[in-house]
């Protein structure tokens, strides 16, 4: 028989059970009750604080997004914590969007995190607002359904299902590495078309996926060539680790290569993979000064460039230096160690860019005012929107996602639409962007050194 007080202990007990029942519903509540909430960010031109409500998601005409109203330009994302259940695999189908009704493409782009791309998002709305605006594509209007993956790939796996199950045609102007990295089998998996994207290893190797920026094997080629044109005899190499054993591995192979077709040889030993929360850098330019490296390639973000020019100017070491089109950021602080470093880039520079760089330049700065951002990933998310708009014209009136596939297949490159040298659209190809050129930054702007300079390289 029990006695009173364990009689008392065993009441708390279950009192304590009922409360974290009841507390547990209550968040569960919660949690699940804003998972299906559309945000709208009302866009207003001319640098005005952003409107922000919350509506129940819905596939909303071309009025109600993606379009230049009295209101402004709406962009929508939806709030879908990835610790919540993942949508089961969508089946794609091939029906044809009917005559006027509106395209809706979707877009993971990683807008807050350690990298940003928001310039990118930016940029691929503006072209579409600007499309919409003229009447749209054969008398249909783009409607873009814009998400952020905060650089987590669960939330951005589970974005591209969510997108997938509530209608939208296509993938276009992506930029979310971490998300794309695994990305592939589930476009393959689908049937789903990704046109533009951050481009990651598997991608330049599926037929679902166009990535119009070039491979590390080509960057890395070129730039390993280009320092030894210089007279750097004893290189360097920094980059941002991609987290893959092959494709870091790849991106070693091409600058090995690079300097190899010029007689000189890097060494393992003078080659850093940094994570891209690497706080500083003064190891690696303790490192590079002892070992006596004389020139060095990087391939780093914005944030991580500043910690590097920082590491440098306390050491005074100042070698050659080939960084990529990230280093003319403007969010890259300028310092002595930033003048008389080349810069290579498979997209035309801002600098003196030509009519198109300047169109996007002066829509983005139209649609966003103070708050534009200006740089390489918002050229590619401007890119990436005209190549689906040109795909979505070359299709005429049968708008499928296999028509998308055989459109782009042979889509005209010419020009890169007036940002990259000549892309290689052919069935079958996905190394299509073979081409970088080099600058060299000068007073803070960018002074072209070579046209473009293009190779054989596998990717």
């Amino acid at each position: 028989m029990l006695s009173p007080r364990d009689r008392l202990l065993a009441a708390l007990f279950a009192f304590q059970l009922l409360v974290a029942a009841v507390l547990g519903g209550f968040l569960v509540h919660d949690l699940r009750k804003d998972d299906n909430r559309t945000v709208a960010v009302s866009q207003v031109p001319g640098g005005a604080a952003p409107c922000v409500t919350a509506q129940p998601t819905t596939t909303a005409s071309a009025g109600d997004k993606g379009t230049q109203g009295s209101k402004g330009a709406t962009v929508s994302t939806t709030t879908d914590p990835s610790s919540g259940p993942a949508l089961p695999p969508a089946k794609a189908d091939n029906k044809a969007i009917p005559a006027g009704a509106p395209i809706k493409v979707g877009a993971v782009v990683s807008q807050t995190g350690a990298i940003n791309f928001a310039s990118s998002a930016q940029a691929t709305k503006a072209y579409f607002d600007m499309v919409n605006r003229a009447g749209g594509v054969n008398g249909h209007k783009i409607v873009l359904d814009l998400r952020d993956d905060q650089l987590d790939a669960p939330r951005g796996k589970a974005q591209a299902q969510q997108m997938l199950a509530e209608g939208v045609f296509a993938f276009t102007g992506w930029n979310a590495p971490n998300t794309e990295n695994g990305i592939v089998p589930f476009l393959e998996q689908n049937r789903i078309p990704l046109i533009g994207g951050y481009g990651e290893r598997a991608e330049y190797h599926s037929s679902y996926s166009y990535i119009f920026s070039a491979s590390y094997g080509h960057y890395g080629f070129q730039m390993g060539s280009f320092l030894a044109e210089q007279g750097v005899k004893k290189p360097g190499l920094v980059f941002i680790s991609n987290n893959e054993s092959t494709a870091d591995a790849n991106l070693v192979k091409a600058f090995k290569a690079g300097f190899a077709s010029k007689g000189v040889t890097l060494s393992d030993n003078d080659i850093v993979a940094e994570d891209v929360t690497h706080s500083s850098y003064d190891d690696l330019v303790t490192q590079f000064r002892l070992d006596g490296v004389d020139g060095f390639a990087s391939l780093l973000d914005q944030t991580a460039y500043n910690r590097l020019l920082q590491a440098q100017a306390r050491q005074s070491y100042y070698p050659k230096h080939a960084a990529d089109a990230l280093f003319v950021d403007p969010s890259v602080q300028q310092s002595r160690a930033t003048d008389g470093v080349f810069v290579a880039s498979d997209y035309d520079f801002i600098d003196g860019g030509g009519p198109e760089v300047q169109k996007y330049v002066s829509t983005v700065k139209a649609a966003y005012g103070s708050r534009a951002q200006i740089n390489y990933f918002g050229e590619q998310g401007w890119v990436d929107a005209a190549a689906f708009v040109a795909a979505v014209k070359a299709m005429g009136t049968t708008i499928t996602r296999a028509n998308l596939l055989k459109v782009m297949d042979g889509l005209n490159g010419k020009g890169g639409f007036g940002f990259t040298s000549d892309l290689q659209f052919a069935p079958g190809n996905r190394d299509i962007n073979r081409c970088v050129k080099f600058g060299k930054v000068v007073s803070g702007k960018v002074n072209r050194v070579t046209s473009w300079r293009c190779d054989g390289q596998p990717f």
